[in-house]
């Protein structure tokens, strides 16, 4: 790029903003406002190779910009991705390092009209939600990694580029923890957005529920903090469910809480106990489950359903466990024992492989039934029958508690319409590493979801509610939210993107121009 082009770029970034875009986001004193670009020279609309020459002369530092010539280094981030099959090509991958340089991409790619995708920790398996071709660029946000405790220790900034593993691994030392994820592995950003499922759930609802203020990169640049009483706080509240439409955040700071050992007991049941399993989760769902320290994360594979329960004080045993201490025999997968937070994460460390492996899921939720639930698991055992060699699936339901929706309310509300009943979600899976079978896992994923679907309704158990970290590409989140937190996001969105930089930039996610 030349030396005129370069140039001309750093002064549109210093060009004040338009009264319009000052109009439509006010910014209080000690916010930053980063203005709209002017035209920036020789880029035609959407030519990603000119705006990705103009990425690599704006920002500065190490792997600041990428492009598939760097060679490993590139590759190494576009692995990044969870799924094998989302890896894409981009053609660029640009890692901004503050919320000042992620608002001059912003910009920058505003202003050229080129097609993003935003990732952090790179968890979620759809392709194109994270990730884009040659025609766009990948913002990851891999350098917004810090996790600051406040003085009073009541409260965590936490970047998104985080993974959950280190975040712990700060926090926990210095005596406190914060509502997040139940695998180390995965990232802050896409788990804080979709909702989150901690194991705290049952007590302090999602994760998105126990944040105190976001930090957020607005479509014109602006970075705003976003709080539930300040003049951000629809903001606040759309960020609780509106995912992606409104701006990119920065920085989620969380509430903290004091961070004590777990009952930690893992099983593995046969089979031939699966039936049985399932009617102990339910029973637990409507007795166990009332005692809000206790949680339990499951899987059914082909050898047997397994358990991890926890029960957030150090205990011998618990009589929520009841039901499952009832069912017999089962192999130990870990003795029973009381540990930390990272003792758990050690545990499920494993649950997510990498490599060439590709991933794709999709979910459903329906009130607490045993019959319903072991209908649905014979519909995925009989579906998955049909996968290709070397293919398989897991099946993941997620029990929750009404006292999750509750909690939502307590802790400021959010956008998601959920119903105050013990449900499950479910986040069952296909992995497979032959990339020709990619079709047939989809085509049996639709099928899955269709007869799933169907039975849930035909006992008249079926919610609404899609869970945003474990949804599929072509299910209808946001509709399932219902009709006014729809209309609640999309008139949030307008107001603070009323050009629609992410929903005619971005590359995919559950966006409003979907509905």
């Amino acid at each position: 790029m030349t030396t005129s082009l370069r140039n001309a770029v750093l002064t549109a970034l210093a060009v004040l903003p338009t009264a319009r875009s000052a109009a439509q986001v006010p910014v209080r004193a000690g916010d930053t406002t980063a203005p709209v670009l002017r035209a920036v020279p020789d880029c035609a609309p959407g030519n990603s190779t000119c705006t990705c020459e103009v990425l690599r002369e704006t920002l500065t530092g190490v792997n600041a910009t990428l492009i598939p010539s760097d060679g490993a280094n590139y590759d190494d981030f576009e692995d990044e991705n969870y799924s094998a099959a989302c890896r894409l090509p981009a053609a660029c991958i640009v890692n901004p390092k503050s919320a000042q340089e992620v608002s001059e991409v912003v910009k920058i790619l505003s202003q050229t009209e080129t097609k993003f995708a935003v990732r952090s920790g790179g968890h979620n398996y759809i392709p194109g939600f994270g990730s884009v071709n040659e025609t766009g660029v990948l913002i990851s946000l891999s350098n917004l990694n810090t996790t600051e405790l406040s003085a009073d220790t009541k409260s965590a900034k936490i970047g998104p580029g985080n993974r959950w593993q280190a975040v712990y691994e700060t926090l926990i030392p210095q005596g406190v923890t914060v509502v997040g994820g139940r695998v180390g592995a995965v990232g802050v950003g896409g788990l804080m957005l979709g909702g989150g499922l901690s194991y705290f759930a049952t007590e302090r609802g999602l994760a998105f529920d126990n944040v105190k203020s976001y930090e957020v990169v607005l479509a014109n640049g602006s970075i705003v903090t976003a709080t539930a009483d300040n003049q951000y706080s629809d903001l606040y509240k759309g960020l609780r469910g509106g995912i992606t439409n409104f701006g990119i955040v920065t920085s989620y700071e969380l509430y903290t809480y004091p961070a004590g050992d777990f009952y930690i007991d893992a099983r593995a049941y046969g089979p031939n106990q699966t039936s049985d399993f399932l009617n102990a989760v339910v029973e637990y769902q409507r007795k166990g489950q009332l005692d809000s320290l206790s949680s339990i994360s499951i899987q059914l594979l082909s050898t047997g359903p397994t358990i991890l329960m926890l029960y957030n004080k150090p205990v011998e045993s618990i009589a929520a466990f009841n039901p499952f201490y009832n069912l017999g025999a089962y192999t130990v997968i870990a003795p029973a024992f009381n540990g930390t937070l990272l003792d758990i994460m050690s545990l499920t460390g494993s649950r997510f492989s990498t490599g060439d492996i590709s991933t794709y899921g999709e979910t459903f939720t329906h009130e607490a039934d045993a019959d319903l639930m072991i209908e649905l698991y014979d519909i995925f055992v009989n579906e998955t029958a049909s996968l290709p060699s070397g293919a398989t699936g897991v099946w993941v339901p997620n029990p929750i508690a009404a006292s999750v929706a509750t909690a939502g309310k307590q802790y400021g509300g959010n956008s998601v319409g959920l119903k105050e009943v013990p449900q499950q979600w479910y986040e069952w899976f296909i992995t497979w590493t032959n990339s020709t079978q990619e079709q047939t896992v989809w085509e049996i994923s639709q099928q899955i979801t269709q007869l799933c679907t169907a039975a849930t309704e035909a006992k008249g158990l079926s919610l609404p509610y899609l869970f945003t970290n474990t949804a599929g590409k072509s299910q209808n989140v946001l509709n399932s939210f219902g009709a006014d937190n729809v209309a609640f996001i999309k008139a949030t969105a307008a107001k603070y993107d009323p050009g629609q930089i992410f929903q005619k930039l971005q590359n995919d996610g559950f966006l409003i121009r979907n509905l």
